[in-house]
């Protein structure tokens, strides 16, 4: 069967553990393009008008794999928790409802499930089994699939640990050991980036931001290439945990590179009306009064210019820049 894999969400998280449980099975996978004019146009016709520009893109890449009449499945998970006592988006655990809502007519092709990250092995393995069983695998080669899914979620994690992105784990999902022992190019500066890896990753939605920051010479580094041991402790300004697992990486791990002193500064990228994010945000903006490092939130929506956010990029190199006695670029 072929099973089509929207480019979005929780893709820049969890597509090498559905990579390794799909091609265990023997099933070929289709990936939505990369976010382009055509799937954010697919995603704003297709979405409800108050959500944030990420949930509308998704709607788009689903949108995009349902019009392809050889695509038997598409896989629209509920990732409903990623760690203890910690719980998604609720627009995002509710995703599976909002697509089979929006897509009536394919709702029978939309193949989806109740995952449970971080919690052990059994919740996987109960999810998997699931999905199996709709596509007809028998138990042993479901619990194989699974054990070839975790294993390659784990290989990726070790990849982003070693400072490699996402883009490039999903570029090198064949040949992640390659991958792993490939070393990182230093470069001359070094910023974070901070927020969710949908808005991170998502180069037609931030204005390529990582591509921009390498061509000037910038090494980036990202919040999910981090061991939560090393931010566990930044909780200034906060009671307690956050509720969504992805605001306290963000917000955290944003703190942790705030008191790096290797790196240069910090950048936030964020949607439009993800009320997550604003939180992040501000405690992040707390933070970096005290630090005196760097810090910019880049905020998009459906409306957004490249040319803006290229200026802004531009300016926050040569803060940089300024602040270590570099000059400015043009100089």
């Amino acid at each position: 069967m072929k099973i089509g894999i929207p480019r979005g969400l929780y893709f820049y998280v969890y597509y090498p553990m559905w990579y390794g449980f799909f091609e265990s099975l023997g099933h070929d996978m289709v990936l939505s393009v990369p976010t382009n004019k055509t799937i954010l146009n697919l995603g704003v016709s297709n979405a409800v008008d108050d959500i944030c520009i990420s949930v509308k893109v998704y709607h788009g890449h689903v949108k995009y794999l349902l019009d392809k009449k050889d695509v038997d499945y598409v896989f629209v998970p509920r990732v409903v928790s990623e760690d203890k006592y910690k719980y998604t988006c609720s627009k995002l655990a509710a995703m599976p409802d909002l697509i089979k809502s929006v897509f009536s007519k394919d709702a029978d092709r939309i193949l989806s499930v109740n995952m449970y990250m971080n919690q052990g092995r059994k919740p996987l393995f109960d999810a998997f089994g699931e999905i199996g069983r709709k596509l007809g695998a028998s138990v042993k080669n479901v619990k194989k699939a699974v054990k070839e899914a975790v294993i390659y979620q784990e290989k990726a994690t070790n990849c982003l640990r070693n400072g490699h992105n996402f883009i490039e784990v999903v570029r090198n999902i064949r040949n992640l050991d390659d991958l792993l022992d490939k070393p990182v190019k230093e470069r001359q500066y070094k910023v974070a980036l901070a927020g969710f890896p949908y808005d991170i990753y998502d180069s037609y939605m931030n204005g390529d931001v990582i591509k921009r920051l390498e061509e000037a010479d910038v090494r980036v580094v990202v919040t999910d290439m981090l061991n939560p041991k090393v931010y566990k402790k930044y909780t200034k300004y906060m009671i307690k945990d956050l509720f969504w697992h992805q605001a306290n990486v963000a917000a955290k791990g944003g703190m942790y590179y705030m008191d790096s002193p290797d790196i240069d500064g910090v950048i936030t990228i964020s949607s439009f009306n993800c009320g997550i994010g604003a939180i992040y945000e501000k405690l992040l903006d707390l933070y970096s009064k005290e630090t005196g490092k760097p810090l910019m939130h880049i905020v998009v929506d459906e409306q957004t210019g490249d040319a803006g956010l290229v200026t802004r990029i531009e300016a926050f190199i040569d803060l940089i820049r300024v602040k270590k006695g570099d000059g400015l670029v043009a100089s």
